[in-house]
């Protein structure tokens, strides 16, 4: 009888202390990867400041609270908060969450923007490869709050945006992502209140890296857009809607080909809100409406207004009329 308890005792300790192990020995090498991370913080021009707690949340979970985070490149760009919590299962190490619930600001030439949000959680899956590429990102804050330089600024009731990489290729990704309430009270105070709200933006693209999202992105930095298709962009203000369609390619010289698509409902009524808030000067005011009313007829209806833009090395025109050219 005594043989067969320890037996069973023994049955049970091995599966313990080889979880114990590998526990252990992955959280020290989380705790130790991401220590050196803060001591030579140097990546590809990117300078990152933080401090690192210890990793608990054994046997479940691997816990990470990161602290005093300043991430960006000198005089550009700037991303800092206070902490953030890095989360992962013991049994799924390659998905991990992250809650960015407190407070954060983005710094850089065009000043200082603050974000805060009541709920700030990613979700991010790596493959598990060598690579770690990106199997997929989530994100979901709800009640955010935004402001620029310290001044009144925006509020947002939800933002949710999901990115799945291609099961084909290796740089193709899929986004989709939706705004609900964006509300611009304080911006927009000059007009009616069904119009300082914008009820909806949602959007649905396809995009071709450079290169993957991967582990070796962070050492050669951010890849760039090749190619776009956004399948649709849609925003929805009051009575009037805009709905965005886009193809656009990158060449061998880093410029940008291919057509954007604008059609807005309702119209009129944009049109008359910039008037109202002096976008539109008095003396052009009726030349705009009539060439914006003879477009909207070519399309049978005077409410439906569609602008199809092409844009040929950075150079974006309409028809026979150049209207800029992409910094």
């Amino acid at each position: 009888m005594a043989k067969f308890v320890k037996r069973v005792t023994l049955l049970i300790a091995i599966p313990f202390l080889i979880w114990t192990g590998y526990w252990t020995a992955f959280a020290y090498a989380i705790e130790r990867g991401i220590s050196m991370a803060s001591e030579n913080p140097q990546i590809s021009g990117t300078g990152a400041q933080f401090q690192v707690a210890s990793v608990t949340g054994y046997p479940q979970n691997f816990s990470i609270g990161i602290t005093e985070i300043e991430i960006g490149t000198k005089d550009k760009f700037t991303w800092a908060t206070q902490e953030v919590l890095v989360e992962a299962k013991s049994y799924q190490p390659n998905k991990i969450t992250l809650d960015l619930s407190d407070p954060h600001s983005i710094s850089g030439s065009i000043g200082l923007l603050e974000i805060d949000a009541e709920i700030a959680n990613l979700s991010v899956f790596f493959k598990p490869n060598l690579q770690l590429s990106l199997g997929n990102l989530e994100a979901v804050f709800k009640n955010l709050i935004l402001s620029f330089e310290g001044l009144p600024g925006a509020e947002i009731e939800t933002v949710t945006a999901l990115i799945n990489a291609s099961p084909n290729t290796e740089k193709n990704y899929q986004v989709t992502a939706e705004i609900a309430n964006l509300d611009l009270t304080n911006v927009l105070a000059g007009l009616g209140r069904d119009y300082q709200v914008i009820q909806n933006i949602s959007l649905s693209a396809e995009a071709e890296l450079s290169r993957p999202l991967d582990r070796l992105a962070m050492a050669d930095g951010a890849p760039q857009v090749q190619n776009l298709l956004l399948r649709e962009a849609l925003i929805n203000y009051g009575a009037t809607s805009l709905l965005i369609g886009a193809d656009l390619a990158r060449n061998e010289t880093g410029n940008l080909n291919g057509n954007i698509n604008f059609t807005v409902q309702n119209w009129k009524i944009l049109f008359g809100l910039a008037k109202n808030l002096g976008y539109v000067e008095p003396d052009l005011e009726e030349f705009f409406y009539t060439i914006l009313i003879n477009l909207a007829k070519q399309d049978g209806s005077e409410d439906r207004l569609t602008i199809p833009l092409t844009i040929t090395n950075n150079t974006v025109s309409y028809g026979a009329l150049t209207l800029g050219v992409l910094p």
